[in-house]
């Protein structure tokens, strides 16, 4: 303990700005990663505790609409312990603009088993006459009451598919973590509330053989209509689980882009203080100081750095998770499913496991200098000048460790295409590792083409010759903001791909004039839908040519979830199917019993044009023939597409979601909008969309799906460039002498400082040239190993030059002020105690 307060702590604070740095990029790279596993874990608490709400303690639950004249027969199955039905529906909330209220109408007499929702297991006996005879009687939960004011008594304002209501709250719910949205009434009511007379959304059950309940099941199911499943609760939050597994891990990858780049500073920072130390390290050894000793002394400055940076990360990703979770909140209700996230999600163990962590890339990172600290000869430490001198020529096993590595990030790529998708990431590590292997011969090679184009220019020229000389330095530094740089372009050119062909798809697929549907899916999703009265009045509309309709729902394909998408579409709108012929495809799509599938489906359940494909419907499994497989972009989940006239012939549902409406030539949207609304009363409660307003809709959607893409990689230029900083400061320490002795012939301050200025633009070039070529990779990786083994999608690669020839011009700068600070302690120091150094 003396050792390391004399030798590291009283260090730490006499060098206080360079410790400062260190710690708070220690902490900014812990922060990132844990702000992103709470917002992850948040949204799968939430979604698990929606489940939670409906399931309580029931060991299996139906999916899927059904008469509730089947309950009885259910309640008696054999090895059924207990059973209770269950109504669930959305409401918007017009007192509360964007918000929602889960309600769930449930049986109190055969309830009290599961404890839905967190109620009392019986309603109060004195209040049971007002719960059964008030049609209005509501209990919501105690986060939601608290969170609007409201208590016993007040009236809630709800809308159900286009339908005002008034609802009294009579019973406050007792608190449950996780779910806030939810409100309780009885069955009844609910069923005349969403006009669900006579059906049920769920039943739950309990079973007497919790640990065996495929018998069960199975009976059940005999007496269930087909398209309705009995699972347990959990298997339902598993598959929402694997659908987000994608996304959440794309952003844990990239929140450790910042802990990486953190390695490469820590790396810097122990240099630098092995450098400035080596008087310190080679007394210390003549004195008899093992090498054990001295790999711990820079270890333990290290490990402080770790300790302070880490708890300080701790508490800042915590902070800064609150951003980042509203952001994924909305992600993951617009692409996968509807989530409400109310608190932050954070397990006891995630905090010493993101710690420690965080103190293994600070290890990593510190080991390889403290241990050429501790294995520098004590002679050699006391001879300073020595150690920039040698290895100026890079060595040719980079190279090899360089094919080396895009060898396995190819094979890795193939593994990933087949099945194994998380290969995909190392894939893309190995690339990157690969062009960072290439740092030493990059780093040399600038600094040799330099010398040559500048050698008229005596400051420039020395300045190559330097870097040259210290290559083995700099490679480092570069390496690191050169996979910055990598990072930052591969998503670059990723996300302009994805926006070009997503602009292309928009062109083909939005082709309506005007978009139709309530105003409340914006909010709760495809819950309400358009009432014939104002399809009626639409058609009507002297200056309409033609309507098309959409209806989405989940239908079971093989015991997957699958979206549903049924049509009834024209000649106006036809997909762009893979392979060409869409019109001949298009065609055979209105025949009967055809369907089309998209591109992620057709990879997900591995089916390919012409295979028969099974979907359940309310009178059984049918096969209906896959006739095309079409790209889209809506969902990486998938999508079947199937015309409404195959749709009503098995499921007898005529409601549609929203309305595609084509004008005649030369008429107006405002005005027909005009018309909609005055011959349709309840016009108010629905969204009139022009053709350019959904696709701006489109493209502020696409742009909040990668808001935290863009956060993580700006934090990763930042750390790389701090390490610009530090390692200038290491290369002025080791030339103090070559300094002074430049000062004493009369080199001015100012050609110092240049000197060092300079020095930094070969690094932004060097790390520049680097990151352009490893990021082109690297975006290869992303578009068409990554995208395609994760989400199924084809991306055409397009590359924003633009944005690529604007990268000198913010990274030079940036460069040469990162340099201001190390250039003027340089031209600062003082010439006589330089020059003395080596006496």
């Amino acid at each position: 303990m003396s050792f390391f307060l004399r030798h590291v702590l009283r260090y730490a604070l006499r060098h206080k700005a360079l410790a400062v740095i260190n710690i708070l990029s220690v902490a900014l790279g812990v922060a990132v990663y844990l702000a992103i596993q709470i917002a992850n874990r948040s949204a799968t608490s939430a979604f698990r505790a929606s489940i939670d709400v409906v399931a309580g303690r029931a060991n299996l639950q139906t999916r899927g609409m059904m008469d509730d004249a089947l309950f009885p027969a259910l309640q008696k199955v054999d090895g059924v312990a207990a059973a209770t039905p269950i109504v669930e529906g959305l409401v918007t909330l017009p007192d509360y603009p964007g918000e929602y209220l889960r309600i769930l109408g449930v049986d109190p007499l055969t309830n009290s088993t599961f404890e839905n929702a967190g109620i009392e297991n019986e309603i109060d006996p004195s209040n049971r006459g007002t719960w059964f005879s008030d049609s209005t009687a509501v209990a919501v939960s105690r986060q939601f009451a608290d969170a609007h004011r409201l208590k016993p008594g007040d009236v809630l304002r709800i809308k159900v598919n286009g339908r005002e209501a008034s609802l009294v709250l009579r019973f406050v719910l007792r608190q449950r973590d996780g779910a806030n949205q939810f409100g309780v009434m009885d069955i009844g009511w609910a069923q005349e509330l969403f006009q669900l007379q006579g059906k049920l959304t769920t039943v739950l059950f309990r079973i007497g053989d919790p640990d065996h309940p495929e018998p069960v099941r199975d009976r059940l199911q005999k007496l269930l209509p087909p398209d309705v499943s009995v699972q347990a609760p959990e298997q339902r939050s598993k598959q929402v689980e694997e659908l987000l597994a994608g996304f959440q891990l794309n952003l844990a990858a990239l929140s450790m882009v910042s802990l990486l780049v953190g390695v490469f500073l820590i790396y810097n920072t122990i240099t630098a203080s092995v450098v400035r130390r080596r008087s310190e390290i080679g007394i210390l050894r003549a004195l008899g100081a093992s090498r054990r000793q001295i790999r711990a002394l820079f270890l333990g400055e290290a490990a402080l750095y770790g300790v302070l940076g880490g708890i300080i990360g701790c508490a800042g990703g915590v902070l800064l998770a609150n951003f980042l979770v509203r952001v994924v909140s909305k992600t993951v209700t617009n692409l996968y499913v509807l989530v409400s996230i109310e608190h932050l999600y954070l397990p006891v163990w995630q905090l010493p496991y993101v710690f420690l962590l965080g103190m293994g890339a600070v290890l990593l990172g510190a080991f390889i200098p403290a241990n050429a600290g501790a294995n520098l000869p004590p002679l050699r430490a006391l001879n300073l000048g020595i150690l920039i001198e040698r290895a100026q020529k890079p060595q040719s096993v980079w190279i090899l460790l360089s094919g080396v590595s895009l060898l396995l990030a190819f094979g890795t790529a193939q593994l990933a295409l087949n099945g194994f998708r998380h290969a995909g990431f190392a894939s893309a590590f190995l690339t990157l590792g690969g062009f960072c292997c290439l740092g030493p011969q990059v780093t040399h090679g600038c600094g040799i083409c330099m010398g040559r184009l500048f050698r008229p220019v005596f400051i420039v020229r020395l300045a190559s010759k330097n870097f040259v000389r210290t290559s083995f330095r700099h490679a480092v530094t570069v390496a690191a903001l050169g996979s910055a740089l990598a990072m930052l372009i591969s998503i670059s050119i990723m996300i302009f791909s994805f926006r070009k062909t997503v602009d292309r798809w928009l062109e083909r697929r939005l082709v309506a004039d005007l978009f139709i549907a309530p105003t409340a899916n914006e909010i709760v999703g495809l819950e309400n839908f358009i009432p014939r009265e104002l399809i009626e009045v639409v058609n009507s509309c002297p200056e309409v040519e033609t309507v098309d309709t959409y209806r989405g729902l989940n239908v079971s394909v093989s015991r997957n979830a699958v979206p549903l998408a049924v049509v009834l579409g024209t000649e106006h709108n036809i997909p762009e199917y893979l392979g060409g012929r869409s019109a001949e495809k298009f065609q055979a799509f209105h025949q009967p019993d055809a369907v089309a599938i998209s591109e992620p489906l057709s990879r997900r359940l591995k089916l390919k044009e012409g295979d028969s494909v099974p979907i359940t419907t309310p009178i059984g499994i049918h096969d209906f023939r896959v006739v095309g497989i079409f790209y889209d972009y809506t969902r990486d989940s998938g999508l079947v597409l199937m015309q409404r006239r195959t749709f009503e012939r098995f499921w007898h549902d005529h409601r549609v979601n929203s309305l595609a409406v084509y004008l005649s030539p030369g008429a107006s949207v405002k005005d027909v909008v005009g018309a909609i609304r005055r011959g349709y009363p309840n016009a108010q409660d629905y969204a009139f969309s022009s053709n350019r307003d959904l696709r701006h809709a489109v493209v502020e959607l696409f742009d909040q799906t990668f808001t935290v893409t863009h956060v993580l990689r700006l934090i990763a230029v930042l750390v790389a460039v701090i390490g610009i900083v530090l390692n200038l400061t290491i290369l002025v320490n080791e030339r103090k002498r070559e300094i002074g002795t430049l000062r004493a012939i009369g080199v001015a301050r100012a050609q110092v400082g240049g000197l060092i200025i300079f020095e930094s633009q070969l690094i932004g070039i060097a790390s520049m040239v680097l990151g352009l070529v490893a990021g082109w990779a690297l975006s290869l990786v992303l578009t068409e190993v990554i995208n395609k083994a994760f989400f199924g999608w084809t991306i055409a690669l397009h590359v924003p030059w633009e944005q690529l020839l604007l990268t000198p011009a913010w990274l030079l700068p940036v460069v040469a002020l990162a340099s201001l600070l190390p250039a003027a302690q340089a031209s600062a120091a003082n010439i006589i105690e330089a020059i003395r150094m080596d006496a």
